[in-house]
């Protein structure tokens, strides 16, 4: 698309209608704060009662190979029980959003945002979920580095949107 045209286009096969809630942050790492009570040594069975009496029926709940455990939860009740949880089974753990599952990156391309200030753009761009943006350079031919037309986007979603309204464009 044109960077004349009314939205933007990203990068992304996701459809709008399989987006999710992206109020909330969906995935968890579950740590034990106790060497001498360490979750990672509960019975499976233990640890999936706990974790379905404290926060109910979760998506997917994996042990990862430090013995941490990653929560998906599926609902914004379910994230702000986990994001608040102290103790699991009776040992004491920390919960905390992953730091990369529970955001995604786009590409896009448009000519008007190239000399625009980047903390402006953010503010204007918040209530569609971007965290971040990222003007990509390249050298000209006297070899000093210049702006492009073409930035990387980050989103606090788990999925990109299918489209990006910036302004009039």
């Amino acid at each position: 698309m044109s960077s004349s045209s009314v939205i933007t286009s990203l990068s992304t096969s996701e459809n709008a209608s399989e987006r999710v809630d992206c109020h909330y942050d969906s995935w968890f790492v579950v740590q034990s704060v106790d060497s001498d009570h360490p979750v990672s040594k509960l019975s499976p069975f233990i640890l999936d009662k706990a974790i379905h009496s404290t926060v109910g029926s979760v998506k997917t709940v994996k042990r990862l190979s430090n013995g941490d455990f990653l929560l998906e939860v599926a609902s914004t009740v379910q994230s702000r029980i986990v994001n608040k949880l102290d103790h699991l089974a009776g040992c004491p753990v920390t919960a905390s959003p992953h730091r990369t599952l529970n955001s995604c990156k786009g590409v896009i391309r448009c000519g008007p945002l190239v000399d625009g200030d980047k903390q402006k753009t953010l503010k204007e761009l918040k209530p569609q979920w971007l965290s971040d943006i990222i003007n990509i350079t390249g050298k000209d031919d006297s070899g000093s580095r210049r702006k492009t037309n073409t930035f990387i986007i980050t989103f606090k979603a788990p999925a990109n949107p299918k489209y990006l309204h910036i302004g009039y464009l």
